[in-house]
């Protein structure tokens, strides 16, 4: 009887931790799929890597990332220490994504590899 009720607990437990994303988990795995919907056209599935047209993009600020989706172009004025990867101005605004911008952030931040 005992082993049942603990085993029901740990359960509970298991089900209750799982299914309820902490709001940074949910952020991120919202960030995920707004990636893979609309970025990997361009750029990799892997930030971290090169895509076909656009860089890899893990080292990219957020006010970088928030202006090459909002207009298309790297802002008037760089972050310090911020490099270009590419110098093509290619890449399409989706202005859309404005509100969402912070959870893609947060996604390629998420699996940036360490170096």
């Amino acid at each position: 009887m005992k082993f049942s009720i603990l085993i029901g607990a740990l359960m509970g437990s298991l089900f209750f931790s799982n299914s309820l994303l902490s709001a940074d988990q949910a952020t991120i795995d919202k960030g995920r799929r707004l990636y893979l919907s609309n970025c990997i056209q361009c750029h990799n599935k892997d930030p971290n890597l090169k895509g076909s047209i656009g860089p890899e993009m893990v080292d990219a600020p957020l006010s970088v990332m928030t202006s090459m989706i909002m207009t298309g172009a790297y802002p008037t004025v760089l972050p310090t220490g911020f490099i270009p990867k590419r110098k093509s101005k290619g890449m399409r605004k989706i202005p859309r994504l404005q509100k969402d911008i912070p959870a893609i952030y947060e996604f390629v931040q998420s699996v940036k590899k360490k170096k």
